[in-house]
């Protein structure tokens, strides 16, 4: 006879068995759990054997086919009467931390196109881009800079693990900020997403395809060109009309729970390298890490920020790169004050969150302020946004195609990670900027409530 597990995800070693659990094809009834669950237990998934906080989607799937459902709230497995029902058996029901809960929630949506918690090493090494080694693609994470971009196995924003860049102390580039993680829009195959299961691809409206990242290779730089399926294009409605096979839709959110808990204030050196620093992400394409489509997020800036001061949010898009409200454009509408008042948001220093929506306009010079660009924020330990930016502006896109012959499209399609600074050097110390719980969807994603 094998076994029913109940465990608890704090605490791997707290946990009962139950025997199988048997269901007759045509009867709705159900099966409590109840008594073996810890004390103190609250929200239930069905786990994956080895792996804590994960659920089990291909579990879920068996017994969802034979009518038999995970009533959490009620600590009980319960069948509908409808389905092929019998014995269940080989399940982990897995009480989760209200953090880990929190989590499954808003990875659950119907929306969700892929998410990161960089729980496993894989999810990092998966994207890892190194500028300078051959194609760029640095999964055997061989590049100059790979050894700063790091999985840590705990502390994240659940407990669990997250990913760390870390800006060193000196003054050779190389190994200063030239590695990135850089993932594609695109939903990918569990085999090769670094988590072992599918993305869920908006409940299945794109079907996950295999990312075959290798050492050297040009895996990212040819996405939009070599993706099997997709390479995952949100766009102006045009654009969508005009060549489907690349897009997923009109728009996107993209949520980050982001740390910076040293202030190391602005770099130290001499213009250029002082302006515009502190970059931490950028929404991207993947022909290249520069292009006209990126929108990138900023901080530390000269004049603005000292040392022991958390940096402000700012941003700026490719095709001006001068920064400031509004992304520093001159035809712009800056719905939020000009960075002052409720637009004068800074980090805290411990996990914040950051939501950013974006509906791609046309091509600049086909009309005037066609793209929307929407960021809330919640500081560490806030569960309600703050909506720190809106701004309608003429978004401008790469046109023709990159070194290796991939052809952009208009609108966005990756998301880049790193910690860049214009090849600063800063001379005391080092510093990290902390990445956890990354979540792309095409529908609105709650603010974290742990």
């Amino acid at each position: 006879m094998r076994y029913i597990v109940v465990r608890r995800s704090s605490a791997s070693t707290d946990w009962q068995a139950m025997q199988d659990a048997t269901f007759t094809q045509g009867v709705a009834s159900s099966v409590s759990f109840a008594a073996q669950a810890p004390p103190g237990s609250s929200s239930y998934i069905i786990g994956t054997s080895g792996q804590t906080g994960v659920v089990n989607s291909a579990k879920v799937a068996e017994l969802a086919a034979r009518g038999i459902t995970l009533d959490a709230a009620n600590k009980r497995l319960a069948y509908d009467g409808v389905g092929t029902a019998g014995v269940v058996s080989n399940v982990i029901l897995e009480d989760v931390t209200t953090a880990a809960a929190d989590w499954q929630e808003r990875i659950s949506g119907s929306g969700v196109v892929w998410y990161h918690n960089f729980d496993q090493q894989a999810e990092v090494d998966r994207f890892l881009w190194s500028s300078g080694y051959s194609g760029g693609n640095d999964p055997s994470r061989v590049g100059g800079g790979a050894q700063f971009v790091t999985r840590q196995v705990s502390g994240g924003a659940d407990g669990g693990g997250f990913m760390r860049l870390t800006y060193p102390v000196g003054s050779s580039f190389p190994s200063r900020g030239n590695s990135y993680w850089w993932r594609p829009f695109s939903a990918l195959t569990g085999a090769t997403n670094g988590k072992d299961v599918d993305d869920p691809g908006a409940a299945g409206a794109h079907t996950a395809q295999a990312w075959p990242a290798s050492n050297g290779s040009t895996t990212t730089l040819r996405w939009s060109s070599d993706a099997p399926l997709s390479p995952g294009y949100f766009g102006p409605a045009s654009a969508v009309a005009a060549n489907p096979a690349k897009y997923y839709g009109t728009d996107f959110y993209l949520q980050l729970r982001v740390r910076r808990a040293q202030t190391p204030g602005p770099p130290p050196d001499a213009p250029p390298f002082s302006y515009i620093t502190g970059k931490s992400a950028w929404l991207n394409i993947t022909t290249d890490t520069s292009t006209q489509n990126e929108i990138v997020v900023y901080g530390q800036s000269a004049g603005e920020d000292s040392v022991g001061q958390q940096p402000r949010h700012r941003m700026y898009e490719g095709r001006n790169r001068s920064g400031g409200p509004g992304l520093g454009g001159t035809n712009e509408t800056d719905a939020i004050t000009n960075m002052d008042g409720v637009g004068d948001w800074r980090y805290s220093g411990g996990w914040d969150t950051l939501l950013y929506h974006v509906t791609p306009g046309t091509h600049l010079g086909t009309g005037a302020n066609r793209t929307r660009l929407e960021v809330w924020a919640a500081h560490a330990g806030e569960t309600a946004y703050t909506k720190i930016w809106d701004i309608l502006y003429s978004a401008a896109y790469d046109q023709s195609p990159n070194t290796v012959g991939a052809q952009p499209y208009d609108g966005w399609s990756a998301l880049i990670l790193a910690i860049y600074h214009n090849g600063s050097a800063f001379t005391t110390t080092e510093f990290n900027f902390d990445y956890d719980q990354v979540i792309c969807s095409k529908a609105m994603i709650a603010c974290p409530q742990a």
